[in-house]
């Protein structure tokens, strides 16, 4: 009988829809649009299934070909991977059914394709347990992206697309060097391995493959300055696919600096150099998003902020600050996904990306007008939103290290949050009280669209009047992570 809680299937089931839609169009092109539903649906309930072993033993491993790791590839999931991972496939199925009544432009099956590919390979990149696997997936969602960011196909998009590549191409190959560098010295490219003999690297070997890891994955991961393909790639993609690349793709990437960094090069002057990059990665975000006039534009150098917030919690090495940091991904995942769904149909009604474009738009399309405020008043952090007690979190972790630097960066966070309520806040007026430039018929967006809208606005409004299971479980996900149970776990589960 087939084990179905086997984190093997969260990357085997889109895949093998991935060839079903191929398949599937030379008969039928209308099939492929209902088909990544059903794929994330299903890696949703498998998710879901996972959850009681992870809950019960801390990790699951799920291993390939019979043998154990190092030799066969494993997959890894512990309480903070598995929630990353039902996110992506949450946002995965939600997206689907926008897709469905969002995409009209031919050729439709190459898209839906390249959307589950998108998708599989952020999962891949959360569960595995191998580096070279990290970089085989980190390749697919590479190419994947480059596909749906340029399927417009007009000069913004083909320019987009190309400047993506280039920099995605730049970032693998940084990457592998990296991986390369750490299988010359231990000889093996078990994550759990590697940190066994880590020990045995000197400081050189450690840090020349950190840096060229980090650099890799800071790409895709949208840290300054290695984000210049970001704020092109979204007003460029279309907004079904901005939602995954902002509210999960990116995130993938810094969850693997994560786990890279706390499992294999746990040590403190690496934290306090990372903790400069996260702090420039807000600046920049938050200051370059406050002076754009494209709508998605603005959302994408927002993205870029937020990035730079939930990495800064991570360099606290705390469990304060990690719990912040999850939180905060949290927030931004739901919250950032649901604002681009949502602005891609405010864009089909009123013809425009301009934010001056938008004025009244508010007063017409009011379902999506609120679940708008109530995204933009999450990223916030205002009260009772969910962002509010991952911000706060931040800040307290912050403070409890009391030191100068510390209370700079809680004021420049401070900062940060008046520059995003600016722009959220200038938004929400020209679209409650602006006055249209013109008479235009504009309605709201269709059922089909609204239904994915709404479903990520009801989960959002649910974990911020009721956090209290969130805050917990990121707790203790928190707390695997400084205590190392993602290592000890493994030896004691036979991941070894």
């Amino acid at each position: 009988m087939v084990n179905l809680a086997n984190p093997i299937l969260l990357i085997a089931i889109p895949l093998l829809f991935v060839f079903l839609i191929a398949f599937s169009s030379a008969f039928s092109k209308s099939i492929a649009k209902y088909l990544p539903i059903f794929a994330f649906g299903l890696n949703v309930v498998i998710a879901i299934m996972i959850i009681p072993d992870v809950l019960k033993n801390g990790l699951v491993i799920a291993t390939t070909a019979g043998f154990k790791p190092p030799i066969a590839i494993d997959m890894v999931v512990d309480r903070l991977s598995l929630f990353l991972a039902i996110i992506a496939s949450l946002l995965g199925f939600v997206v689907s059914i926008y897709n469905v009544f969002y995409i009209d432009e031919e050729p439709e099956e190459k898209f839906y394709a390249l959307f589950t590919l998108l998708v599989a390979g952020v999962i891949w990149m959360i569960i595995t347990g191998d580096l070279f696997n990290l970089f085989v997936a980190f390749e697919v969602t590479s190419i994947a992206a480059f596909g749906l960011v340029g399927f417009h196909r007009d000069k913004g998009a083909v320019e987009a697309g190309f400047k993506y590549l280039v920099m995605g191409s730049i970032g693998g190959s940084f990457l592998l060097v990296g991986v390369i560098m750490l299988y010359a010295a231990t000889g093996t490219l078990n994550i759990v391995d590697i940190a066994q003999k880590s020990a045995e690297l000197t400081f050189q070997q450690k840090f020349l493959a950190y840096a060229l890891i980090f650099t890799g994955l800071g790409i895709e991961g949208a840290l300054f300055p290695l984000n210049a393909w970001l704020p092109d790639a979204h007003p460029a993609a279309p907004s079904s696919v901005s939602s995954i690349l902002s509210g999960i793709m990116t995130t993938a990437a810094i969850y693997a600096i994560f786990r890279i960094t706390n499992t294999i090069f746990d040590y403190n002057q690496i934290y306090f150099f990372l903790m400069f990059f996260a702090l420039l990665t807000l600046i920049f975000g938050e200051v370059a998003a406050f002076f754009q006039k494209d709508i998605k534009r603005m959302l994408a150098y927002s993205t870029i902020g937020q990035t730079g917030l939930f990495f800064f919690a991570f360099t606290l090495h705390s469990t304060n600050g990690l719990q912040g940091a999850f939180m905060q991904i949290i927030n931004h995942s739901l919250s950032k996904s649901m604002l681009f769904l949502i602005v891609g149909g405010m864009i089909m009604q009123v013809g425009s990306r301009n934010i001056d474009d938008f004025a009244g738009v508010g007063r017409k399309m009011k379902v999506s007008a609120f679940f708008l405020a109530v995204g933009m008043f999450s990223l916030m952090g205002l009260p009772p939103f969910f962002g509010f007690w991952s911000k706060l979190k931040i800040i307290f972790a912050a403070l409890q290290q009391t030191n100068i630097l510390m209370v700079a960066s809680v004021v420049i966070i401070l900062l940060m949050s008046v520059v995003e309520g600016a722009y959220f806040f200038k938004l929400l007026q020209a679209m409650f009280f602006g006055k249209p430039k013109q008479d235009r018929e504009i309605k709201e967006a269709s059922l089909g669209m609204l239904t994915a809208v709404v479903v990520l606005g009801l989960i959002l409004l649910f974990v911020s009047f009721y956090p209290t299971p969130i805050i917990d479980f990121t707790h203790q996900a928190a707390s695997d992570l400084m205590n190392k149970n993602y290592i000890n776990l493994a030896l004691k589960l036979g991941g070894l």
